[in-house]
């Protein structure tokens, strides 16, 4: 979203973010990542107009001598941001995917032009103490975007001025050369899951589908949390996040199917899985958990998007499914639909509504 921001040509300030709890020992690897970022030892792959500021904020996100520090702290390189390109508040739009107290604070500092808080899973349900600087934020807010309907229900009644926003369609993706000899030699049928290998996904549908799938392959991208366990076996293949987002078309490309296999709780229930995305661009069939979000998007969008599952021990007959009813016809009109959802109509569509308010 902030990369089509910045192709409207608007400047784009991304700053991550401080942490919803202190870290653990467990969170070592991302602490050092943090630190190479902000030292400039990482050299990220950014698009033009977007800036990527990690601070390396004191990680007390609930203490006050913390938040007034960690505040001023990126005050001064939020100022020094408008200051290289001569902009007042008033025509920044702020822009907050978390709750916590230094992001509310950071957007009661100034009178921006218009403020946002972007709703894509309750943050509560992982950190609890975000809830009371949350409820200051929806009335605070000009705008709450929800990336997900079932999302929007659950806040609609707390929320001033709120919005469904669901994530447009990455085409670039797709004209990605990138190709990964490793996948496309692996057997068939590949059954490809992208994302946080995390305490949201369903360990026992993976389990179900290798055991099924003896002569398959089950491939799974991205971040392996501490504390999930992934069954051992020869044909479950775990990659780690891509050093670049095209790199991700050589697994895609090479995929028979996209995995959503959640568990079915509260937190994972109200998403609106962003790999989707990546999945429909390249026409793949959607196996998936039947979370609430996921029935809703199945019956807006009718047959051959989802094959959708309610117990784990239901996966293979929904993947059996999948890949009986794939056909090259049922690509085309996966594709299709992502080609009249892209971020370019999106992002028009935002900046229609925020002008509203600028």
């Amino acid at each position: 979203m902030m990369t089509g921001l910045a192709g409207k040509g608007l400047q784009v300030l991304f700053i991550e973010n401080t942490g919803v709890r202190s870290p653990r020992l467990s969170d070592l690897s991302r602490v050092m990542h943090r630190i190479k970022c902000s030292t400039g030892q990482i050299i990220q792959d950014i698009p033009p107009g977007v800036k990527i500021f990690s601070p390396l904020a004191v990680p007390l996100p609930y203490n006050s001598i913390a938040i007034r520090y960690n505040q001023s702290y990126i005050s001064k390189h939020i100022k020094k941001f408008l200051h290289a390109n001569n902009l007042q508040p008033s025509e920044v739009i702020f822009w907050s995917c978390l709750s916590t107290p230094v992001a509310l604070s950071l957007m009661k500092r100034c009178a921006w032009g218009a403020t946002v808080y972007d709703v894509v899973s309750d943050p509560k349900y992982i950190e609890p103490r975000l809830g009371p600087s949350e409820q200051i934020m929806l009335k605070l807010t000009d705008y709450t975007f929800f990336a997900s309907a079932t999302l929007l229900d659950q806040y609609h009644s707390a929320t001033k001025n709120p919005l469904l926003f669901e994530d447009g369609f990455n085409l670039e993706l797709r004209n990605s050369t990138a190709l990964i000899t490793e996948i496309e030699q692996l057997p068939q049928p590949r059954l490809l899951y992208i994302g946080g290998i995390n305490k949201k996904l369903q360990v026992e549908a993976i389990t179900k589908l290798a055991q099924h799938f003896k002569g398959g392959s089950i491939i799974l991208v991205g971040p392996l949390s501490d504390g999930v366990e992934i069954p051992t076996s020869k044909n479950i293949h775990i990659y780690p996040p891509c050093n670049s987002y095209n790199d991700l078309a050589g697994f895609l490309r090479a995929a028979d199917i996209g995995l959503i296999p959640y568990v079915q709780d509260r937190y994972a229930g109200a998403m609106h899985p962003a790999k989707i995305n990546e999945y429909l661009v390249f026409g793949l069939p959607i196996v998936a958990t039947s979370t609430p979000e996921l029935e809703r998007l199945a019956n807006l969008w009718g047959d051959g998007f989802f094959y959708l599952y309610n117990d784990p021990l239901e996966v293979l007959k929904a993947t059996e499914k999948a890949l009986i009813c794939d056909n090259e016809a049922s690509r085309i009109k996966r594709k299709s639909w992502a080609l009249s959802n892209d971020w370019d109509g999106r992002i028009s569509r935002l900046m229609e509504i925020l002008e509203q308010k600028i």
